[in-house]
């Protein structure tokens, strides 16, 4: 078995969908590789780090991928003495559920700085030179707890963070500070609806959003009263658990092979990756401005899911264009909110309400119901659109829907 295939196996039973589990275990190995191997030399580095959005309506299955991951993360066997040897510390930091940026900004530079060796080219032999770096990675169930405050600032610090870039901060009670060779990996999930928010209040930016891998899933795979864990499932957890131990030891420069280099400069130098997109909306228009970094990402990922040498074969560049190409099929259904009617969505609230009304509602009714989420003059927009789409009908201020028609026309 692979290790994704073990992956897969162990979450056999969660109800999440296939796409949030995959993503779930990529961003496992990136969080794993930290910024110890780059493909491309000096300023040109492009580092494994990856930013993995899970979009779906509540309960679809976001929060349970990123919980399994987190728990790995955060296995005891993924724990090392500090440089002082006095105490046990992640092997692969990770931040708090939630955190000022302040208090994130500290604990990167006193906590995450960890070192790792490479050879000397200049002295040859078997010369090692220390290399220092201050990797993290975030697990966030809901993404909107990193945007409480200081959102704006918040986006800004995390461009550079995917970017990969030092980080020159000042703050009222540390002063200034620079955080060198940072590497961040974000796994996060989030709604639809707090995406049209973020928008509405620009929360997140078109430069954040070029940077995050969206993934959508709409609902559940299936629906399984969970069983327990069999011995096999078990095993597989503790496999991968050793394997990204294993992971630890691995870095240097990574290179294409012959091959893989072959077919990416076709790929890339004919323009192919913007003008063959599989998803041709405008929204992702940002998106496949970045897709030669997230294909190069995304390859260091599917290469070092199984094996520890650094070239990267054109089989693992393959593999990640696949698994971009089926990702953004449906990538665009979490911004079908962004930029709409806003009050479509209350349209379909009220919708709903009078449908579950099976006789009908009065117009004091309504207004009563929903005065929270739109005004009076909205609510007659509302009504006005639902009538002339014949969605429902208007006799003397009492509301009833006709059903027959609903369905065809709204999508719930």
């Amino acid at each position: 078995m692979t290790n994704l295939e073990k992956c897969r196996h162990y979450l056999k039973d969660m109800e999440s969908p296939d796409l949030f589990i995959d993503w779930g275990f990529y961003s496992l190995i990136a969080a794993a590789l930290q910024r110890r191997v780059w493909l491309y030399p000096d300023s040109m580095a492009i580092y494994p780090n990856i930013f993995t959005l899970l979009v779906g309506p509540p309960a679809a299955g976001k929060s349970r991928v990123i919980a399994q991951i987190t728990d790995i993360i955060k296995s005891e066997r993924l724990m090392e003495p500090n440089k002082d040897k006095n105490a046990m510390v992640p092997m692969f930091p990770y931040g708090a559920d939630t955190t000022t940026q302040e208090s994130l900004l500290r604990y990167m530079r006193d906590d995450c700085m960890r070192t790792f060796e490479i050879a000397d080219t200049r002295l040859g032999g078997n010369a090692k030179k220390k290399r220092s770096h201050h990797s993290i990675c975030f697990m966030v169930e809901e993404l909107g707890v990193l945007f409480r405050k200081n959102s704006e600032d918040m986006v800004n610090m995390l461009n550079q963070f995917y970017d990969s870039r030092s980080y020159h901060y000042k703050s009222k009670h540390q002063g200034s500070d620079n955080i060198t060779n940072l590497c961040v990996t974000m796994l996060a999930g989030t709604t639809p609806s707090f995406i049209r928010e973020a928008f509405s209040d620009r929360i997140i930016s078109q430069g954040f959003t070029s940077r995050v891998i969206v993934v959508f899933g709409h609902e559940p795979r299936f629906f399984r009263q969970f069983p327990g864990l069999t011995d096999k499932q078990k095993k597989c957890r503790e496999d991968l658990i050793e394997f990204l131990v294993k992971l630890h030891d691995v870095s240097g420069e990574v290179s294409l092979s012959p091959e893989a280099a072959a077919w990416h400069k076709e790929i890339y130098e004919s323009g192919d990756l913007l003008k063959k997109r599989v998803n041709k909306d405008p929204r992702l228009d940002n998106y496949y401005g970045r897709k030669n970094v997230h294909l190069l990402k995304t390859a260091m990922l599917m290469h070092f899911a199984d094996k520890t040498n650094l070239i990267i074969s054109l089989e693992d560049l393959k593999r990640a264009f696949k698994l971009l190409a089926i990702t953004e099929h449906k990538m665009h259904e979490a911004f079908n909110t962004v930029g709409r009617n806003p009050i479509g969505e209350v349209t379909k609230h009220i919708l709903r309400f009078i449908i579950d009304s099976d006789t009908g509602v009065r117009y004091k009714k309504l207004w009563l119901n929903f005065v929270s989420e739109v005004s009076k003059q909205e609510l007659d927009q509302v009504l006005e659109f639902l009538v002339t789409t014949e969605q429902v009908e208007n006799n003397g201020g009492w509301f009833k829907a006709n059903v027959d028609d609903v369905y065809d026309t709204m999508s719930f």
